[in-house]
C-alpha cells in the first residue's frame, strides 16, 4: 500500500514540475496573433488564474501538505513565481510586457485554490 501511495505522490511531483515549466515556457514564448472564432473578454486573465489555480493544486498534492502554514508557503511561492515570470516577460521578450494585472490574476488563482481546497476538504 505504501508503494502505491509513494508512486502516486511522485506522479504529482512530476505533474507539478512539468506544469511549472509549462507556465514559464508559455508565458515567455512569442505567440503570433491568430484569428479567434470566439471573443472571450479577459481570456488572458482567465488563463493566468487557471494556470496558478492548477499550479497550487499540483504542488499541494505533490508535497502532500495538510498544514495551513505549509499551504500558505506554496501560495507564496506560486505568487513569487508569477511575479518573476512577469518581470522576465518585460526583460527578455520583445512582443510581451510585464503586466501587474497578470500578476494579480496569478495571485488570485493560487489564493482561490487554497481557499477552495480548504472548504472542499472539510
Amino acid at each position: 500500500m505504501k508503494i502505491t501511495q509513494h508512486l502516486s505522490e511522485r506522479k504529482f511531483l512530476y505533474f507539478a514540475f512539468f506544469w511549472s515549466i509549462f507556465i514559464g515556457y508559455i508565458c515567455l514564448i512569442t505567440i503570433k496573433k491568430t484569428p479567434t472564432l470566439v471573443s472571450i473578454p479577459f481570456k488572458d486573465k482567465i488563463a493566468h488564474f487557471s494556470f496558478y489555480f492548477i499550479l497550487f493544486y499540483l504542488w499541494k498534492k505533490a508535497l502532500n501538505v495538510k498544514e495551513i502554514k505549509s499551504q500558505l508557503k506554496i501560495v507564496l511561492m506560486a505568487v513569487l513565481y508569477g511575479i518573476i515570470i512577469e518581470v522576465l516577460q518585460g526583460i527578455f521578450t520583445s512582443d510581451r510586457h510585464a503586466d501587474i494585472f497578470d500578476a494579480l490574476a496569478n495571485t488570485l488563482g493560487a489564493v482561490s485554490a487554497f481557499v477552495f481546497l480548504r472548504f472542499v476538504n472539510k
